[in-house]
């Protein structure tokens, strides 16, 4: 069927400027894979691993293999864009995927000057980019359906994995600067609801994007572990506290969202 413009929604293909910067996301998406293998002083971290000391809030160690998955699926994402060729994957996306993207290459680089407040201010463009990301894909009409879904769990995985991460690496920023002890575990039960909070407003505002909920999750559970293994029944509590809460938003958004009849987000 025909629409307005003369084109359907099938068979709408990117202009050659469009095409440029979906090459451009691809090339970023591999640079930040890549970036670990070229640091000047050798093998790099993904972004959130942290650096400096392990906190009481410190995910087990398993938990940032995570990236392993968030890399593959931002290149597959990459490529399916070029291969299908469609123009519904909007600027806006794709620019926030590029600075997203760089801007894990550049933690990486960062990691190795061990500078926690540097590698903290790289996170936080990250997590800028990565939200609004994950906002923009809600609301995009992307096709075909396939490449909807896919965009929305790749982007929902990275925006959710990195917002959690930046709480940690604040968090390791300020023990780095002697503003706190790494072993108070009061400050660090606060900087968790903080980012709770930050991962429920933003989980709302997607209608539930999935994925975003899974890498919250995914974190609380990591911390969980963590807890456990310390002897921290306080970080236990709360992070369990924590998954909880956002597997019941994810719960709550999505059912709202069918009752008026608003598309929820994969």
């Amino acid at each position: 069927m025909t629409t307005t413009h003369g084109t359907t929604t099938g068979t709408r293909r990117m202009a050659a400027g469009g095409r440029g910067l979906a090459w451009t996301v691809l090339a970023a998406a591999v640079l930040e894979v890549v970036a670990p293998l070229v640091t000047i002083n050798g093998p790099g971290s993904s972004p959130g691993s942290g650096s400096g000391p392990d906190l009481l809030i410190t995910p087990v160690g398993w938990a940032f293999s995570i990236w392993g998955v968030i890399y593959t699926l931002a290149i597959v994402q990459a490529v399916s864009v070029l291969v299908t060729r469609t123009d519904t994957v909007s600027r806006r996306l794709q620019i926030d995927l590029v600075v997203l993207y760089v801007g894990g290459a550049v933690w990486i680089a960062l990691a190795g000057l061990d500078s926690s407040a540097a590698t903290a201010a790289a996170l936080l463009v990250m997590v800028v980019a990565g939200v609004d990301a994950v906002l923009t894909v809600t609301r995009d009409a992307i096709a075909p359906h396939w490449l909807a879904v896919l965009t929305r769990a790749s982007v929902g995985l990275y925006a959710g994995w990195v917002t959690a991460a930046f709480f940690l690496n604040v968090s390791t920023a300020l023990v780095d600067a002697d503003v706190v002890e790494a072993d108070v575990v009061g400050w660090q039960l606060v900087i968790v609801a903080v980012a709770v909070v930050t991962l429920l407003a933003v989980l709302a505002a997607t209608r539930g994007n999935v994925a975003y909920a899974v890498a919250g999750t995914w974190a609380m559970v990591g911390i969980a572990v963590t807890g456990r293994s310390d002897g921290t029944d306080e970080v236990v509590i709360g992070a369990v506290v924590a998954a909880v809460l956002i597997l019941g938003t994810l719960a709550a958004v999505r059912v709202t969202a069918r009752r008026r009849g608003a598309p929820a987000t994969a």
